[in-house]
């Protein structure tokens, strides 16, 4: 895994003495099933809810905030006034994705909740008009828009769902639970946000550029043999 999270991770745990292991092993979802079953010890980050409390502990300090937003097709717009604006609604998420209990709890009574595999996904559907909106963080969906060329279509609605807090925790199989302590005073400084800041802003830019090159690879003409 590549990213801002796995970096952070990689860094503070690295002063401590220990190597990250960031070996994909699977979508979202299967990454809490093994939290929780103790084969994986940390998640780089992750929202609090009550069922990932059960069986992982949450640094006190968070390690980044994640302003969640409503992303909407543009020839259907609505606006964000509060959860019933979402009732009866087709409302886009990844699998195992969570927006804290209380908004889970009411997406899965009052709306239709799709869950695909990926963010492209959702937003390719979002385009289709085969749902009504995608709900991601603003500035990971802004960037997503822009690297698809879908600005056009799509655009995230200016009301916040919320803005959680994304933290480090750790399975309570593990033997690793003491280092979260270890940690606290780095996430709290003031030297950890900007340098958070500008993580954020050089993966960004990373990532577009890995996509770009990888879309001019796809478009390369097939090569020829030679005649003899």
């Amino acid at each position: 895994m590549v990213g801002v999270c796995a970096e952070v991770a990689t860094q503070l745990f690295g002063e401590l003495g220990y190597q990250v292991d960031l070996t994909y092993v699977g979508p979202w979802k299967r990454c809490q099933q093994l939290i929780e079953q103790g084969d994986v010890d940390l998640n780089i980050c992750s929202f609090i809810n009550l069922e990932r409390k059960s069986y992982s502990v949450f640094s006190a300090t968070p390690m980044a905030t994640n302003e969640n937003a409503l992303f909407v097709n543009k020839e259907r717009y609505f606006d964000y006034e509060g959860p019933e604006s979402l009732n009866a609604k087709f409302i886009g998420l990844v699998h195992g994705v969570s927006l804290g209990s209380t908004l889970d709890n009411y997406l899965l009574n009052n709306s239709y909740v799709i869950r695909v595999a990926n963010q492209q996904s959702l937003f390719s559907m979002l385009a289709l008009q085969r749902i009504d909106a995608v709900i991601v963080g603003r500035q990971s969906g802004q960037h997503l828009l822009n690297l698809y060329d879908l600005n056009t279509q799509i655009v995230d609605v200016p009301t916040p769902l919320l803005t959680g807090n994304l933290f480090f925790s750790i399975s309570k199989k593990s033997p690793h639970i003491g280092l979260l302590d270890d940690v606290e005073k780095v996430l709290a400084s003031e030297q950890y946000r900007v340098w958070l800041s500008s993580l954020l802003e050089r993966y960004s830019f990373k990532h577009k550029a890995y996509v770009h090159r990888k879309a001019l690879a796809m478009d390369k003409p097939p090569k020829v043999a030679p005649e003899n």
